[in-house]
């Protein structure tokens, strides 16, 4: 990268990712160009990951990293906040459960360049959060079909660069961001498709590029698994409110999954017909779900057969419950305290 192309701007939300955070340092320690600076906006972790991030840069004193506060906690609202802040005329937006390619800074400012898109992005490597059976479970089903729908950035890995609808974290010009207004901080998750979509809406262009590759670390439990579905689902709601024509069939599956069941055997009670046609469902849906867990076990080892047959209905139906929670306004956090943890935003 020659040195007079534009400086470039890694910014990173985070909070309490002190045993996530160093693989991403050092995979951005460790790219093949200079010419950036890395901000994270810390939403006032308590784990000790403010401390972790002064030893770091003390150690690496030619580290460009900054840290500021984001007292708002949001993604979106530390994301903001860091591109306020931000030097570059480029900006890289990461997560703290990612770690970047060696040549993940070069390629996004690449691909920009040369394609012309508004925002540009690639593929992720889905891994294990832990080591656990069900850890390599959950990576392996959420970068699936079955997990996934048609999300080019979870399962294009083997598809030509092409336009799509959204990207993982994204590439693009401060100007860009300027010209939107930054990023939706009314939203607590979906942020990135949301500012995507405006783009889209704008007339822009969303590209996606296999060549870009980031290693993603997808949540360790059911538990964790279910709490980030539930929050996307939740959130989807909200954006659909504001954009009615932002939700994909892929998107719309689960919810009208979820209304198929309950509704049938309710109607089912009075009449055979639905009671008939909920079993046939059900049947199928059992059926796909062992199907899609076989095939994936026999590529990824027998072991996680039976955790993917949890973890597909997991994904299912905390995404397209919490739809309706958030399509209707009910907050499930706070009409049972129980619920407080499956709280949009946490």
């Amino acid at each position: 990268m020659a040195e007079n192309n534009p400086a470039i701007s890694v910014v990173i939300p985070c909070l309490n990712e002190k045993d996530r955070i160093l693989p991403l340092l050092d995979a951005l320690a460790n790219q093949d160009v200079r010419n950036f600076e890395v901000i994270l906006a810390d939403g006032g972790s308590d784990d000790g990951t403010r401390d972790f991030l002064h030893d770091y840069a003390e150690k690496h004193p030619d580290f460009p990293l900054r840290v500021i506060d984001n007292p708002q906690k949001s993604t979106a609202a530390g994301l903001n906040r860091a591109i306020r802040d931000a030097c570059g005329e480029i900006i890289i937006r990461l997560d703290g459960h990612s770690r970047p390619a060696d040549d993940y800074v070069r390629r996004c400012y690449d691909i920009l360049r040369k394609s012309g898109a508004d925002v540009v992005g690639g593929v992720w490597r889905i891994s294990p959060g832990s080591h656990e059976f069900i850890a390599e479970a959950i990576a392996v089903g959420v970068g699936s079909i079955l997990g996934a729908g048609a999300s080019l950035y979870r399962v294009g890995a083997k598809l030509p660069a092409q336009d799509a609808d959204t990207v993982p974290f994204g590439c693009f010009r401060k100007t860009t961001w300027e010209e939107l207004r930054g990023y939706n901080e009314s939203l607590l998750s979906n942020e990135d498709y949301e500012f995507n979509f405006r783009i889209r809406r704008c007339g822009g262009r969303v590209h996606f590029d296999p060549t870009i590759s980031c290693e993603y670390f997808a949540r360790p439990t059911l538990r964790a698994l279910a709490r980030q579905y539930w929050r996307y689902g939740w959130w989807k709601a909200q954006m659909l409110k504001i954009y009615p024509t932002s939700l994909k069939l892929r998107q719309a599956i689960p919810p009208v999954w979820i209304l198929a069941s309950v509704c049938l055997p309710v109607l089912g009670r009075v009449w055979t017909g639905p009671a008939m046609l909920a079993a046939a469902l059900w049947l199928c849906y059992l059926t796909t779900v062992c199907y899609f867990s076989a095939r994936l076990a026999k590529t990824h080892g027998q072991r996680i057969f039976l955790p993917l047959v949890a973890v597909f209905p997991t994904i299912h139906f905390a995404w397209g419950l919490a739809f309706w929670f958030g399509l209707v306004g009910i907050p499930v956090c706070m009409t049972n305290p129980k619920h407080r943890k499956l709280c949009p935003g946490t």
